[in-house]
């Protein structure tokens, strides 16, 4: 495990309904994000390890990005016996007689599914040269604006929201997908910092 991921404070992340993280230098390639995957098989790990209560579920914007956080949990759990166990677990957990286990799900196929924290996985970012194409599927098509609200209504109680990019990097926002994008990340930004 990198320090970057070392130093998560997770009750410092949940004091705040919506927390901004910002993954510095990430690479996006080929709709996945492996640093942002990374980071967030770390996150679940705390939460897991410092034991906090909450039901977790995970929103990719791709089935890639779904996959490739899907694939860093199973690497994480891999290398560390006692978050196996807990993952295993929480992929489970039944509360009050109802299923209420983790989840990694993609914008497609997360309609209907509510837990107390939701991490959302931004995925989109700068290439390996550093160039960053406005492209943001779904979003872009028509009635993109409307997707966006199925990942924003699923917190029960926080949204973790992981980005490697910082919102006024969104150009595009002429377009009406992109510009709700571009203004929820704006908005995650300022109650992450009190604001």
């Amino acid at each position: 495990i990198s320090d970057v991921f070392e130093s998560i404070d997770i009750h410092q992340i949940l004091d705040k309904s919506i927390s901004y993280q910002y993954i510095a230098n990430a690479v996006y390639d080929n709709r996945k994000n492996k640093d942002e995957a990374n980071y967030i098989a770390n996150l679940v790990c705390t939460l897991l390890k410092e034991k906090v209560k909450k039901s977790i579920g995970i929103v990719a914007f791709s089935m890639q990005q779904q996959a490739e956080i899907e694939a860093a949990l199973e690497r994480l759990a891999e290398q560390d016996e006692a978050f196996e166990i807990l993952l295993e677990e929480e992929y489970q957990r039944i509360d009050e007689d109802s299923f209420n286990g983790l989840f990694v799900k993609n914008l497609e196929n997360v309609q209907g599914d509510e837990r107390d924290i939701i991490i959302m996985s931004v995925c989109y970012g700068h290439n390996e040269s550093g160039k960053m194409l406005m492209n943001f599927g779904p979003i872009n098509r028509k009635g993109g604006e409307k997707r966006l609200n199925v990942i924003f209504s699923r917190a029960k109680q926080n949204m973790i929201v992981v980005s490697s990019i910082m919102p006024q990097e969104i150009k595009n926002d002429y377009n009406l997908g992109a510009n709700y994008f571009k203004k929820f990340l704006m908005y995650a930004k300022y109650i992450s910092e009190g604001k």
